[in-house]
């Protein structure tokens, strides 16, 4: 990265975060990126590519916001029609961003308008799938097959919504609006966890940042802020989901630190099991983790013991793939490539529990 681009990229991360805050609005969101639309333009003023590009990263930023901060659809169309006018960079950011704004459409139940945007999208991706048939090359083509599923999905609840079809699992205005309003007590719970939040990442920076802290050290500093905020918590269920959501991130960020700074297994499995027991985060991250830490540690059968479920799950969803409507996740390509990676490991430590040397 340039000196330039890192110049960009830093305040554009921080604001970034900052902007996501519940607490801030849109049209603030938007001010702040603007202005620093405006710096880096004029500071870029000579390079008319970097210009596009500096307009281009704020556009698809504001339609990032949109869709996190749900302002009226005017903001959507708006922000959807500033980013075709500069373009995208590439095919996999056209995706992206047409999922964006497409289930924005969805939000406001105008499906013509996502569908003018998505079918035309998915031929593109046909067409560019069937040129690289007999290429050989996996990619570019699995980024196509995976985004002609994934966008097809919502074209297909786009459709549904069309027909006046009522797709539990699609968000809308309508139905937001109808709900409850929040009650003070969830009000303090937000609050609460957005505090904890914002001190459980200094946590983290201060042990990113340093080359010397043990992991006794870090896990320490981790349990300090939980039990913090876990005694000014209140009463009530809302406070209930916050007590939980704060354990839950202090188990995860528990094992990734004690798998990355290589704790002794005995600490690394204790760390598995409350996550397993807490950590609410579904991604494939923290089993990744904690599945690479048992081969080196050869360990095979704490391995196997979350491999071989975990294939079985992964096979269970790939069928569940095929049912039409499907609510939005991994798309078949992506399950599929991880049930492969996973079948790789599980020979590994297959082998290792045999006693033979893990095959590469």
């Amino acid at each position: 990265m340039d000196p330039e681009e890192r110049a960009f990229v830093e305040p554009h991360s921080k604001l970034l975060i900052k902007s996501l805050d519940r607490t801030r609005s849109f049209a603030e969101a938007v001010e702040d990126f603007r202005k620093l639309e405006s710096e880096f333009v004029t500071r870029a003023s000579y390079n008319e590519f970097q210009v596009r590009e500096t307009r281009r990263r704020i556009a698809e930023t504001i339609l990032l916001l949109v869709h996190d901060k749900r302002p009226p659809f005017d903001a959507c169309r708006e922000a959807w029609n500033d980013l075709v006018r500069l373009g995208f960079s590439g095919i996999d950011l056209e995706c992206s961003m047409s999922w964006f704004y497409a289930d924005g459409c969805a939000y406001d139940e105008r499906p013509d308008e996502g569908l003018v945007v998505l079918e035309p999208l998915l031929a593109k991706l046909e067409r560019l799938l069937e040129e690289t048939k007999g290429s050989g090359v996996e990619y570019p083509a699995r980024l196509y097959e995976n985004e002609l599923e994934r966008l097809g999905n919502l074209r297909d609840a786009l459709a549904a919504q069309k027909r006046g079809e009522v797709i539990p699992w699609l968000e809308t205005r309508r139905a937001d609006e109808a709900a409850p309003p929040i009650t003070p007590e969830e009000e303090e719970a937000d609050a609460l966890y957005d505090a904890f939040w914002k001190a459980h990442r200094a946590a983290y920076k201060a042990f990113r940042d340093s080359n010397n802290r043990s992991f006794a050290d870090i896990s320490a500093g981790y349990r300090r802020v939980e039990a913090e905020f876990v005694a000014r918590a209140g009463e009530g269920e809302a406070f209930e989901d916050c007590v939980d959501a704060i354990k839950a991130r202090t188990a995860e960020e528990i094992l990734r630190a004690a798998c990355e700074l290589r704790a002794p297994f005995h600490v690394c499995r204790d760390a598995w099991d409350v996550f397993v027991r807490l950590g609410q985060d579904k991604s494939w991250m923290y089993p990744e983790m904690y599945v690479e830490t048992c081969l080196n540690s050869n360990e095979p059968e704490a391995g196997l013991a979350v491999v071989e479920p975990w294939i079985t799950e992964i096979e269970r969803k790939l069928q569940a793939c095929k049912e039409p409507l499907r609510p939005p996740g991994k798309t078949s390509v992506e399950l599929e490539r991880q049930r492969k990676e996973l079948c790789e490991i599980r020979d590994k430590l297959t082998a290792m529990r045999r006693g033979g040397e893990p095959s590469t």
